[in-house]
């Protein structure tokens, strides 16, 4: 399904999954975007092949399927300041955190097909994991197409229940997070046993990419790639015990707890305006 795709917004996310679309061989000339920073445009269209547009008016006029890639606070206004130019034929693509379904139907008025996104940033670098969830309003090509669109710069997974999208965000939208912390961490560590910071970084990253790698790629059971590496009271079952004892269980689900508590408390903020 070939279609006119406009950005409303282009910062980080919106780049990636514009370069995504490039990449996969989606012409220039077929998307458009907008954005306030106009100091930004030329460098936008000669990085992407596209044309960008001051007014979002301009952009969403023209398009079958629109993103809606600015923040959250500021999304209601921005809608509701081009919705005379929403198609009943459009559908709307948003990837503002928090911002329920209802709400961009809400600000939309016509009746349009939605589907709600929650990317994180390793789709900068190819590797995003994106949570989607769709209106009723929205077709099964519809939906295709944008499961094309996201796997586009990673890949996806549908939820049918918008409550999982909070359970989304905290498994993969923070979830690089939690992980970049932790390297910060073993990096820290290797260099208080006097490795320098350039070694320390390149072990633990390697090691944390190696293991990621292994668990997407192969179809092993994760506990049984940790019992490869953990021999009988050796280095690894040593490290592993440590954890263990300091309640790496216990962490870890308060920390995904608290990440998806917020990110209910925040969508009903601003479903509340």
């Amino acid at each position: 399904m070939s279609l006119k795709i406009a950005f409303v917004g282009v910062g980080n996310m919106a780049s990636a999954i514009i370069g995504g679309l490039r990449a996969s061989g989606y012409a220039g000339e077929s998307i458009v975007g907008s954005s306030i920073n106009v100091e930004d445009h030329k460098n936008l269209e000669q990085r992407f092949g596209i044309r960008m547009y001051e007014d979002n008016q301009d952009a969403v006029a023209q398009a079958d399927v629109v993103f809606l890639c600015v923040k959250p606070n500021m999304l209601q206004s921005v809608v509701e300041g081009f919705a005379d130019a929403v198609r009943d034929d459009q559908l709307y693509v948003s990837v503002a955190a928090g911002i329920e379904i209802n709400a961009l139907e809400k600000w939309l008025v016509k009746p349009v097909a939605v589907v709600r996104s929650m990317p994180n940033t390793p789709a900068l670098v190819g590797s995003g994991m994106s949570g989607l969830i769709a209106n009723s309003r929205t077709t099964d090509e519809q939906k295709a197409w944008v499961a094309d669109a996201f796997d586009s710069f990673g890949s996806h997974v549908w939820v049918d229940n918008e409550a999982h999208m909070h359970t989304v965000t905290a498994l993969s939208g923070s979830a690089p997070a939690y992980f970049f912390r932790v390297l910060e961490v073993m990096i820290e560590a290797g260099m208080a046993q006097g490795l320098d910071e350039a070694t320390s970084r390149k072990l633990s990253t390697y090691a944390m990419k190696g293991a990621a790698a292994m668990v997407t790629t192969l179809d092993d059971d994760i506990a049984q790639l940790r019992r490869n590496i953990t021999s009988p009271n050796g280095t690894t079952q040593a490290a592993l015990e440590t954890l263990e004892q300091q309640g790496i269980e216990a962490l870890v689900t308060a920390a995904v707890d608290a990440c998806a508590k917020r990110s209910k408390e925040l969508g009903e903020e601003f479903a509340s305006k």
